[in-house]
């Protein structure tokens, strides 16, 4: 299939050129999809309460919202290029949809298995597999809607059509194109009385069943009548002449085509990368420390006032953990030992609490070298303190948790600097070939 003829002066396949009017920025889209996948446990969890643990199946089904949404706004972009034929755009937009798509979920799956390992709240039953079609669906209908912003008013008539779909479709069994999505991925429940069911409570003889495919019509339905606008008005219209079929500035030149170096401004964006992974890291790694700790025991340590001194008697060598209980502030805490040997606190990155009733925030944990008796004290302004076993956390998160703060706060700022680095590198002034100052 014959995707693009290559603009003048650039050689290379012509699916490249496809390829990159579909995925301009793959750099940027790829740092996008990890700062998202690393925000949206965090998100989900802020407006929820203290003792919340998330679970595999709403992440699974967040993530697909996510690679959905790009999807559709990858392919709206798309779409609205005066150049191409429409065919083998909604053809690249679909394809690609569903490989971005897939790549993001299964990340998405790894991370809270490998990474921050969450209990499996119900099975997932092909959500990963839905939620790729959705992406390919919505490839298809981002790049009929990025065609009709040209017509403003067939543009208006789709909008008016879908809502009047969704009205005349209320209380039926098919749902209207705008609740489709949500049901295309959770199912359509459908009641059934249990046959010789008797109880007090009617619910208890009440089964429940999930379709999708009702959804799933409804979906495709609306996204071929959006893909038939858009072929309607690309035949209308006479496709441009002329434009540039890249999309970018200065594709037909070779120079711009091999890239000119990056401007100072590179450096702008590689301190913001710096300051936001310095903020992002510690929250990631202390709200997956609470979502992926399997055993915690809050409640069988030894607790004090801040600034009153708490013995322990340590049986082997180990970790013992500082938590400050409720919402006061703990700070400078050190353990010495009989023999007045000190061992400093290592600080958990992040804010990990737990309990509901009572909030306990692990503000870090002792390496204790030797069995013994160990004095621990903490400072702070007023509240109490509890030393007791670390939780347990699994998965690589467990592992991040018990790393130093200066390899936490490099960890967090490694992207900035690799954008810096490949800056300097990429500004660096280049000898001129052999073969060309022969010439």
């Amino acid at each position: 299939m014959r995707f693009r003829r290559p603009p003048p002066g650039v050689t290379g396949r012509e699916v490249r050129h496809a390829v990159r009017d579909w995925l301009p920025y793959p750099g940027r889209i790829l740092a996008a999809a990890a700062a998202v996948l690393l925000l949206t446990l965090p998100a989900l969890g802020a407006g929820r309460y203290a003792g919340w643990r998330a679970d595999l199946r709403t992440l699974t089904t967040a993530s697909v919202v996510v690679a959905s949404a790009g999807a559709l706004l990858l392919a709206a972009r798309y779409g609205t290029r005066p150049t191409g034929r429409l065919p083998e755009r909604f053809a690249v937009a679909t394809i690609g949809g569903g490989l971005l798509a897939g790549a993001y979920v299964g990340a998405t799956l790894l991370y809270f298995r490998l990474v921050v390992p969450l209990e499996v709240d119900g099975a997932l039953r092909g959500l990963p597999v839905r939620g790729v079609a959705l992406a390919v669906l919505a490839g298809a209908f981002g790049v009929a809607l990025g065609a009709l912003l040209r017509r403003p008013v067939l543009l208006l008539a789709l909008g008016v059509l879908l809502v009047g779909g969704q009205v005349a479709l209320a209380g039926t069994a098919v749902p209207g194109p705008l609740a489709a999505v949500r049901l295309w991925l959770v199912g359509s429940a459908q009641p059934h009385d249990l046959p010789g069911c008797v109880s007090l409570a009617p619910s208890e003889c009440v089964a429940w069943t999930y379709r999708h495919w009702p959804a799933g019509l409804s979906l495709t339905v609306t996204v071929l009548v959006a893909v038939m606008a858009a072929l309607a008005v690309r035949r209308a219209a006479p496709e441009g002449t002329g434009a540039d079929p890249s999309g970018s500035e200065g594709a037909g030149d070779p120079a711009a085509e091999r890239g000119a170096p990056p401007g100072r401004s590179r450096y702008a964006v590689a301190a913001a990368l710096v300051v936001a992974g310095l903020v992002l890291i510690p929250a990631a790694i202390g709200n997956g420390v609470r979502q992926a700790t399997s055993a915690v025991t809050t409640g069988t340590g030894v607790s004090a006032p801040v600034g009153s001194p708490v013995e322990v008697v340590v049986p082997r060598p180990g970790r013992l953990a500082v938590f400050a209980v409720g919402l006061g502030a703990v700070r400078d805490c050190r353990a010495v030992a009989a023999d007045s040997r000190r061992v400093g606190l290592t600080p958990v990155p992040g804010t990990v609490r737990y309990g509901d009733g009572v909030s306990y925030r692990w503000v870090g944990t002792f390496r204790l070298p030797a069995p013994g008796r160990w004095t621990v004290t903490c400072a702070g302004d007023e509240g109490e303190y509890l030393v007791g076993d670390p939780p347990r956390v699994e998965g690589l998160v467990g592992r991040l948790v018990e790393l130093p703060r200066p390899l936490v706060w490099l960890l967090g700022a490694l992207s900035g600097l690799l954008v810096a680095a490949h800056t300097a590198l990429a500004r660096r002034p280049r000898r001129p070939s052999v073969a060309a100052a022969d010439r």
